[in-house]
């Protein structure tokens, strides 16, 4: 019974797990610029297998312990993202912007640039174009916050992300990219960061800014939604599992009793 309640156990918990993944997705279907996550698997026992004592087995990747043939843990991996272009959709407001295809704006965080796809943003009382998540100044592509100098003119953006009030150009946009967007870490707001110092962002050759619009979240509620009910009832079904293991030990230890 032992091996069949640890069997439950695993999928409860890795019903848990998704669980935490589809709310998060949900709670942002309305943010812009949100990207949805999910949870990778794999099983403990596809690398100790090979391994002949506990002792071997303290070299591979992540382990918990040694496991026998009938525990095999799925063990949650790491929750990754999806990357997909979100839908864009049309708000008129002129600060708004959205990015079609690859790339990030880069907008000034607390511990130096984060790299966000919220394109909402505002002007400071001085000028500043802002972010309206964060409040940190967006970046151009020498580093530099872009500030318009007459708050009050008329603000351009063109499709290379050249920023004008009236007819002066104020700077350009930074539109930068990762090789593997995989490596970054999510910081909050739509933001991210790198999770290692040494991986550098390279500049966007030929940026899609659309000026007016903002990018929607990728998450489909639709989907998303079935996903949670479909979740919710595996892991009320492994809860179950586990309870009628449960029983079933009760019972043979009272049948037990019943024979010595």
């Amino acid at each position: 019974m032992a091996s069949g309640i640890y069997t439950a156990m695993l999928g409860a918990r890795a019903q848990e797990h998704t669980l935490e993944s589809v709310n998060n997705n949900l709670a942002n279907v309305n943010t812009p610029g949100f990207k949805r996550q999910a949870s990778m698997y794999r099983e403990i026992h596809a690398d100790v297998e090979r391994q002949s004592s506990s002792a071997q087995a303290e070299g591979v990747h992540r382990p918990i312990r040694y496991l026998p043939d009938d525990r095999i843990a799925g063990v949650m991996e790491e929750r990754f993202t999806h990357f997909d272009q979100g839908a864009l959709r049309q708000t008129g407001n002129s600060l708004d912007l959205a990015l079609e295809g690859d790339g990030f704006f880069v907008v000034q965080g607390q511990n130096g640039p984060a790299y966000t796809r919220n394109g909402t943003f505002t002007l400071a009382p001085d000028g500043t174009l802002i972010s309206a998540a964060n409040g940190g100044a967006v970046l151009d592509t020498d580093g530099q916050p872009i500030r318009i100098a007459s708050p009050g003119a008329s603000v351009s953006i063109t499709r290379e992300g050249i920023v004008q009030a009236g007819a002066a150009k104020m700077g350009q946009l930074a539109v930068v990219k990762f090789d593997d967007p995989r490596l970054l870490e999510r910081q909050g707001d739509s933001e991210w960061k790198p999770a290692d110092p040494q991986l550098q962002a390279t500049p966007v050759d030929d940026p899609v800014v659309h000026q007016g619009w903002l990018e929607g979240s990728n998450v489909n509620a639709v989907s998303t939604m079935t996903l949670m009910v479909k979740t919710s009832r595996l892991f009320e079904l492994n809860n179950k599992m586990i309870q009628s293991y449960k029983q079933m030990d009760s019972q043979s230890a009272q049948e037990l009793g019943r024979t010595v």
